[in-house]
């Protein structure tokens, strides 16, 4: 019942697109581009019929963060089941921000949950440029 019940209810298909075109992100042996892209992750958020998923979390410095944005780090299509990584989004100061505000970057962490994926019911890809996106540097004004 648990493979049948995923094929009818859940994003396991578009989760494995999601983890095969982020592995090609990553991928080094181009033999027309010389340069490295860069990206090896692909942010995404999950809902349900109702809202996004939200997790809380805590930085590495102890500091309570909320995020719903995600990278695909391991999917077990036969349980319908999903690692991913908690990205955390901040503004133009490194702050931490809820999605809806200014998000300028999506940090990675090392915080992970496991996830049964017949729970949701739509994925929300993200530009993979806000993940680890450097922060400007703003000179004081004096």
């Amino acid at each position: 019942m648990g493979i049948e019940r995923c094929e009818k209810h859940c994003l396991c298909n578009e989760m494995e697109q999601l983890l095969e075109e982020q592995q090609r992100l990553s991928l080094d042996d181009f033999r027309f581009v010389c340069d490295k892209i860069g990206y090896d992750t692909i942010p995404f958020v999950l809902s349900n019929e109702k809202c996004a998923f939200k997790v809380f979390a805590r930085t590495r410095n102890g500091k309570l963060f909320t995020t719903q944005v995600f990278r695909l780090e391991n999917l077990d299509s036969r349980h319908c089941c999903a690692t991913l990584s908690l990205l955390l989004p901040v503004d133009m100061d490194g702050y931490p921000v809820e999605l809806c505000d200014e998000v300028f970057s999506l940090v990675k962490t090392n915080k992970c949950i496991i996830v049964d994926l017949s729970c949701f019911c739509s994925i929300k890809p993200l530009s993979p440029k806000l993940v680890n996106r450097e922060l400007p540097i703003v000179e004081p004004k004096g």
